[in-house]
């Protein structure tokens, strides 16, 4: 299975273009995945389209971003036993391109991968399938900490990662959130309580009130300035996108916090996902801020990473 998809690419830093790409997925259990939608995921591709590397990998451009895809199976390797042609899934990762770099690379009307990095979906697609990847996640990172019905947990940001953490401690039982956020919007579709839109705003009846800090903003600062929130020994859950990991350890060693890192889903957090979404515990609508057709994206990305409104801003390839 060899071929040229059209993708969003970058060619370099802060430039995006629709162009025709290259693909060999020839591999027994290689996969072709037509695109019907995808979605940008903010904090990861602001970094990539300003050459701020989010990972050991050094960045070669050109590059093809997205995380987030549901598509249709159109052909499969001689060993794929359990997809066909014409199966829906929901897809991760596109690894299959010659020539391009793949951060993840799914924002492509055709995605080469391999089985393995597709969860089947049995149905026909809908737009919640788009949030497996961020629940799952989430799952990833909240099962890192030791958190009860009893537990007070403060959020830094209510973007998409922030939003779906609150909305999965809701499900397992924990209610006792607040958030910092500066768009009051989000703050509305949040289940969050006391919402700040300064760390000022939270004042001293808030000191040392706290057993988790999620930082989901990717501005690793706030470690320091939140930390008078954080009871002693607290956990403070790293759950942005960083380009340098630094903090002033002289102001926050009194709290002895525990600083857990959160990175890695794998493929049992997603089916943990999808399982979730699919009993619809999980409020999935309010994250749909915006959809944009492909011809749009240009129009989509600015949205994405500009608009105090936008939650999840997808691309429909259809």
């Amino acid at each position: 299975m060899q071929g040229q998809a059209e993708a969003i690419l970058l060619p370099k830093a802060n430039r995006l273009k629709l162009g025709m790409v290259s693909y060999s997925a020839d591999g027994p259990e290689d996969i072709l995945v037509k695109t019907i939608a995808t979605t940008i995921t903010p904090g990861l591709d602001r970094l990539l389209l300003t050459n701020k590397p989010v990972s050991h990998k050094v960045l070669r451009y050109p590059i093809i971003l997205g995380s987030e895809m549901i598509g249709q199976v159109m052909e499969t390797g001689s060993g794929v036993r359990h997809l066909k042609a014409g199966d829906f899934v929901f897809t991760f990762m596109g690894d299959r391109w010659t020539e391009t770099t793949p951060y993840y690379g799914c924002h492509a009307e055709v995605v080469p991968t391999s089985m393995h990095n597709v969860l089947p979906l049995e149905r026909k697609p809908i737009h919640r399938d788009l949030l497996t990847g961020l629940l799952g996640y989430v799952i990833s990172a909240l099962e890192k900490v030791s958190l009860d019905s009893s537990s007070r947990v403060l959020i830094l940001g209510l973007g998409s990662v922030g939003l779906m953490a609150a909305e999965y401690l809701q499900f397992k039982g924990i209610h006792s959130i607040d958030a910092l956020e500066n768009f009051g919007i989000r703050g509305q579709l949040s289940s969050a309580k006391n919402i700040g839109m300064q760390l000022n705003d939270f004042t001293s009846d808030f000191d040392d009130s706290y057993d988790l800090v999620i930082e989901a903003t990717g501005r690793v600062l706030l470690v320091e300035k939140s930390i008078r929130l954080l009871k002693p020994r607290g956990t403070v859950l790293l759950m942005g996108n960083y380009e340098v990991l630094g903090y002033d350890y002289r102001l926050i060693q009194h709290k002895e916090p525990v600083i857990t890192c959160s990175n890695i889903t794998t493929y049992e957090h997603l089916l943990s996902s999808q399982k979730l979404l699919e009993s619809e515990s999980i409020d999935s609508e309010k994250f749909f801020t915006n959809v944009f057709a492909l011809n749009q994206y240009e129009l989509a990305y600015r949205v994405a990473l500009d608009s105090k409104e936008a939650i999840k801003t997808v691309i429909s390839w259809i």
